[in-house]
């Protein structure tokens, strides 16, 4: 057993390095796309790895793994400290989120598959929403306010709105920025799930027996979430 636990242990964290290290080059190499509305916004594949570390060894590893590649991006990103520290709050909001809703799912005992996604889900996004909400209103409103200028531009360009208040600007900018970060957990959730479900989960490496989520979706659901 405590061989096992070392293992696993080890696992956790060479596995958390990992993907950080791959989210780290996924965003260096520019691999996304841009929000159409607001272009600056840009969907990043770079969270997919971080998500699949939480779904394949669990929160702590998740989380760990989301602090290695804000530290690594805040010594050779973009735009630092800002930017980096509000991709790791996107990202750790999700995982924190998605956790939440399984937690809860299993208190109030009639957790499903189901109802412990919905969870996750609405949770990941409200806690999401809630977190890069206030930061893009400290951003916009106080730290760098010609930003706003920016996104006056793009929303007069891209949908034709205009507004002479920089509040209501303000307003319709943290409203498309909400919807795109919902757009965005949706881009990272569902091919990180799909992944670990249909590959991972059937790969049992050395320290691991079985993804994590799994093992917690299964609880209750017979493990059939994932196709066995």
């Amino acid at each position: 057993m405590g061989k096992w636990s070392f293992q696993h242990d080890t696992f956790e964290l060479v596995f958390a390095a990992l993907c950080a290290s791959l989210a780290v080059f996924l965003t260096l190499y520019k691999v996304v796309f841009a929000f159409p509305i607001l272009p600056y916004l840009k969907f990043e594949l770079a969270e997919i790895p971080v998500i699949i570390a939480f779904l394949v060894s669990g929160p702590f590893s998740g989380l760990l793994s989301s602090v290695i590649y804000w530290i690594i991006l805040t010594l050779v990103g973009e735009w630092t400290p800002i930017g980096p520290a509000m991709k790791f709050l996107a990202v750790a909001s999700t995982i924190l989120g998605i956790w939440a809703g399984f937690v809860l799912s299993k208190r109030i005992r009639r957790n499903s598959f189901r109802l412990s996604m919905f969870l996750g889900i609405v949770l990941a996004i409200v806690i999401r929403l809630i977190i890069t909400s206030l930061m893009n209103f400290l951003v916009l409103w106080w730290l760098f306010p010609f930003f706003l200028d920016i996104a006056a531009k793009y929303l007069s360009v891209t949908i034709g709105f205009k507004a002479d208040s920089p509040s209501a600007i303000l307003v319709v900018t943290l409203v498309f920025t909400a919807f795109f970060n919902i757009l965005h957990l949706f881009l990272s959730l569902i091919p990180s799930y799909y992944l670990v479900s249909r590959i991972v989960a059937r790969v049992k490496p050395i320290g691991l027996r079985g993804a994590w989520v799994k093992k917690i979706l299964s609880e209750t659901h017979s493990g059939k979430c994932f196709g066995e």
